[in-house]
């Protein structure tokens, strides 16, 4: 034991209060102390790439629910976890980034390793700088971290260290170490009255569940304001809302059903939802009410009339108790659902191979099913049931560090995920691979490969074909099956809905990669066929 040691042992203990049971460890020697003390405490995964470490430490903080700890050495390889902090702060995710440091007298004076780490991420997160090591600061250390973790969402916490970095015994200073005083945060209820009174007197209005990973009694919360005012409930994939609308998307491409279910009143929950043909019909509301528990509001338009921040299920509840309607649009849209799931149901039960039928076979098998943003989310949005568990990273909607997110929700939770994502998102995250391999956890990562970036193929842009391909498909050409090789990953490739449901129904023991070629072209078709076929059997609205 040396001091060293001791200094970092009080941070592990403060990180361990604030509900800490994670810590993802990239290697590093000046990071040396904090790696020890972390694996003594936490139960902890060890990630090479600090790219990938940040995004794993993300996806174990959305599906477990707890802040979760990522450790990297000095110099470049904290400036890594970028944009995993970039998207953290975006849902109010609690990712505690701990960045070691070379000592102020190795600043500014051509040190290797080292360059000004005092707010790496500016303005994204919180920060703290700890200081180097001293006796008589060992409360202070623990003060100091006790008060940034109420940050909210991600924070940096920058910690110098002078020799020794390694467990050499040394004689310890007499010093107060005992756990920092405990934030509690009162958080009041916002008063519903006026907005409880104002809903009641617009009965045409929807609830929208947007992404949201907390898993609580918010669907039971959603489910009695929508029966206090008649509202429909839009519920997006990852809401965790099962009972609601599923398939708004495709409803409200039917002109005379839009003008029919148009509302009155909306009340948002959660982030951003997938579909922006929803999206804009939703703007058309006289009222929008905000509810707002972490990250931004969801208010791109300024349409809100009022925004209450809270504890959603509370906040839904107090609503409930206080507003009352006998709004059509419940009925309406229930009608409206059941016709476009029979549509569906009828038209994949004879679909050809493509992105449609691969998305709606991944939510179906999936207990925890992790999605990429682009087409991969649109399409298990619009075309899926609500059935297990589904997470994005949707804060701003990149396609990077998908893998390594859902590695991290494998360890977090002891789920077997499904990964759902594109060909340029798993070439993003190849490290994500590496990770999951090297800490042998049960992944099964299913690409569709459609050679190059298909949302494009649904864009204007796509109408222009002597630059299409070049600046916008961007096609590769390469053969995935080297990338599970290099992890020793099983690989299997999948043509046809019989071999991707036998594959998907089998648990998987480690990491697999199941690839899924389709046509960028044949696609666009596809959807569009989807869409038709809905259309038709809603009919006219009553």
């Amino acid at each position: 034991m040396n001091f060293n040691l001791l200094w970092a042992g009080a941070l592990a203990d403060e990180l361990a209060l604030s509900g800490v049971r994670h810590a993802v460890i990239c290697p590093g020697s000046r990071s040396g102390p904090l790696a020890l003390a972390l694996a003594g405490r936490f139960r902890a995964h060890t990630v090479v790439d600090e790219r990938s470490a940040a995004f794993f430490a993300l996806g174990a903080a959305k599906a477990s629910g707890r802040p979760v700890a990522v450790l990297s050495t000095s110099g470049t390889a904290g400036a890594h976890f970028y944009p995993a902090l970039l998207e953290a702060e975006a849902t109010g995710v609690p990712v505690i980034a701990i960045t070691a440091d070379r000592p102020p007298e190795l600043h500014g004076w051509g040190a290797p390793q080292q360059l000004d780490q005092h707010r790496l991420f500016g303005t994204h997160a919180g920060f703290a700088e700890l200081g180097p090591p001293d006796p008589r600061g060992v409360p202070h250390l623990r003060a100091t971290i006790a008060r940034a973790l109420q940050h909210g969402g991600p924070v940096h916490l920058n910690a110098p260290f002078r020799e020794p970095l390694a467990p050499v015994p040394e004689p310890l200073p007499e010093v107060r170490d005992e756990p920092a005083a405990r934030h509690f945060k009162a958080r009041g209820q916002p008063d519903v009255r006026e907005v409880s009174a104002d809903l009641s007197q617009r009965p045409r209005g929807v609830i929208v569940c947007g992404p949201r990973d907390a898993q609580d009694d918010l669907p039971a919360a959603v489910h009695e304001l929508s029966r206090a005012l008649g509202y429909a409930v839009i519920a997006d994939a990852a809401s965790g809302v099962a009972e609601g609308v599923a398939h708004a998307d495709l409803i409200l491409r039917h002109e005379r059903w839009a003008q029919a279910l148009r509302p009155q009143a909306v009340v948002r929950v959660g982030g951003g939802i997938s579909s922006k043909v929803a999206q804009s019909w939703l703007e058309q509301a006289g009222r929008t009410i905000v509810v707002h528990e972490r990250g931004e509001p969801i208010d791109p338009a300024h349409r809100a009339t009022a925004i209450l921040e809270g504890d959603a299920p509370a906040i839904c509840r107090a609503l409930a108790a206080q507003a009352r309607a006998q709004g059509p649009l419940g009925g309406l849209f229930d009608l409206a659902e059941r016709r476009a799931r029979g549509a569906l149901e009828t038209a994949f039960a004879d679909a050809p191979w493509g992105e449609p039928l691969i998305a709606r076979e991944a939510a179906l098998a999936a207990e925890l099913l992790y999605v990429s943003s682009s087409m991969p989310v649109r399409d298990v949005d619009a075309l899926a049931p609500r059935r297990g568990r589904v997470l994005a990273n949707r804060g701003l909607n990149g396609i990077d560090g998908i893998v390594s997110s859902a590695a991290g929700a494998a360890a977090a939770t002891g789920a077997r995920p499904i990964v759902l994502l594109g060909d340029l998102a798993l070439l993003h995250d190849l490290g994500g691979l590496v990770s999951a391999a090297r800490l042998r956890l049960p992944l099964t990562v299913l690409c569709v490969n459609n050679d190059g970036g298909g949302i494009f193929q649904f864009l204007p842009i796509a109408r222009h074909a002597d630059r299409f391909e070049e600046l916008f498909a961007t096609p590769h050409g390469l053969d995935l099956e080297g990338a599970a090789r290099l992890c020793r990953a099983e690989f299997l490739r999948v043509s046809d809905g019989r071999q991707l449901r036998a594959a998907l129904q089998r648990p998987a023991s480690g990491l697999r990669l199941l690839e899924a070629h389709t046509d960028r072209a044949a696609n666009v078709e596809q959807h569009r066929a989807l869409q038709a076929a809905v259309i038709a059997a809603l009919g006219d609205p009553p």
